[in-house]
């Protein structure tokens, strides 16, 4: 019996939307580990561009604290645009995530892994995920507390990796501000890479330097879609839409 095909239903909301990706440990950060996914995730939800993408590195659960959250949040609230994140379990307190639903509107927020952004449905979902990050902080917490016994008792441990460890921890003052920052560079390398090589992106350049209106920009890159999808798409191989000519042109203007 073959596999089961997994179906991804495509988002009905054809707004403009802003990604935001979290990360709980510079490490994760650091490596991209986890970032791809979250924005894979996004993307095949979306089936097309966002307007721009928030990556954040917090191991907490506080969200006043997530300054990456807010200011995506303030964009979109700026702009109409919508707000997308791969999984409600990056919001692991209730209240502070409810004030977040409020702040931006509950339909103007989207979880992937969510059939709905109905506020009743996000109450329960959010008490779940902050039950699961309690459990999660004590096992850890238990676990390592039996971690200091065996050192106190034996000199140290050995790790999963096969590594003895004679303490807990990483380094005292690491830095969580390099781990966003190079999240963030892995994110904007890629698009950059993508443009340089991009048919699609140098020939609609070329046309808005030349004065063109949008609205006839738009029409000449769906005829070129049409016949040469392959090459005249965007970076996820779909037709150019308004809202991603907007990003691009913004970047020109700004050039």
């Amino acid at each position: 019996m073959g596999k089961k095909k997994v179906v991804i239903k495509k988002v009905e909301d054809r707004r403009p939307y802003v990604i935001y990706r979290r990360v709980s440990t510079d490490g994760q950060g650091d490596s991209g580990l986890g970032l791809d996914a979250q924005e894979a995730i996004i993307l095949a939800n979306m089936q097309r561009e966002p307007v721009q993408m928030f990556t954040e590195v917090y191991s907490g659960t506080k969200l006043k604290q997530c300054k990456e959250l807010w200011e995506a949040i303030n964009l979109c609230k700026q702009n109409g645009y919508l707000l997308v994140v791969a999984s409600y379990d990056r919001f692991r307190n209730v209240s502070e995530a409810l004030e977040v639903v409020d702040s931006i509107g509950e339909r103007n927020i989207l979880f992937c892994d969510l059939p709905s952004s109905d506020r009743f449905v996000l109450t329960i979902m959010f008490a779940v995920a902050e039950k699961q990050a309690k459990m999660i902080q004590l096992k850890t917490k238990l676990a390592l507390d039996e971690r200091k016994k065996q050192i106190e008792r034996d000199g140290g441990f050995f790790s999963k990796s096969g590594n003895w460890c004679t303490h807990l921890g990483g380094k005292k003052g690491d830095d969580l501000s390099k781990a966003r920052a190079a999240a963030a560079a892995v994110a904007n390398k890629k698009s950059s890479d993508w443009r340089d090589s991009s048919p699609l992106y140098s020939w609609a350049q070329v046309q808005y330097y030349k004065k063109r209106p949008r609205k006839e920009i738009l029409e000449d890159a769906e005829k070129l879609f049409q016949k040469s999808p392959e090459i005249y798409c965007t970076r996820q191989g779909k037709m150019l839409t308004k809202g991603i000519l907007s990003v691009w042109v913004r970047e020109w203007q700004m050039s």
